[in-house]
């Protein structure tokens, strides 16, 4: 009769042993959890306070000088039209473009290399699609791309010529 007993009282201890392992593994898992959710809040502050630019030639904004305060030299350059790069659709772009210089030295820089321009925004322009460019986003990523690729072809001379890129005319269809 006491190995009757005893054989009764095994499968008892084995739930209570299986029951305190699920509560164990349960609580290990949840103190994960909470140890990468700590950590990655803690990775999120420290890039938001960290002063590193979001694009190329791009940083946090500084305290503004009087000499920033002053709107730069605008070089018009021609209407560009060009094919989009959509295989489905015919679609087409048709933009105008100003290239904002700080000054007139800057201009100089620039004046011999504007077919070179020309052909960099065409080339540019034509491997977009339609989507690349018809949100806001896409727009100001196609400027920073285009200052970016300016100033990397005038690169022969010192600085940073090109400030920023303004569109005075955009139609995508």
């Amino acid at each position: 009769m006491a190995d009757k007993e005893i054989d009764k009282d095994a499968p008892k201890q084995e739930g209570k042993n299986k029951s305190s392992s699920v509560n164990i593994v349960q609580i290990i898992i949840l103190v994960l959890l909470l140890a990468t959710l700590g950590l990655g809040g803690f990775i999120a502050w420290k890039l938001v306070t960290l002063d590193i630019p979001i694009m190329p030639g791009q940083g946090q904004a500084s305290p503004p000088k009087k000499a920033e305060l002053t709107p730069g030299i605008l070089m018009e350059l021609d209407n560009v039209t060009v094919n989009l790069a959509d295989t489905e659709d015919s679609r087409f772009l048709r933009v105008k473009i100003k290239l904002e210089v700080a000054n007139e030295e800057d201009k100089a820089k620039i004046e011999p290399y504007k077919a070179q321009i020309k052909d960099l925004i065409i080339t540019l322009l034509s491997g977009k699609s339609y989507s690349d460019v018809r949100t806001k986003q896409g727009k100001f990523a196609l400027k920073e791309e285009l200052a970016y690729r300016i100033n990397t072809l005038v690169s022969g001379t010192p600085g940073r010529p090109v400030e920023s890129v303004l569109f005075s005319d955009f139609v995508a269809q």
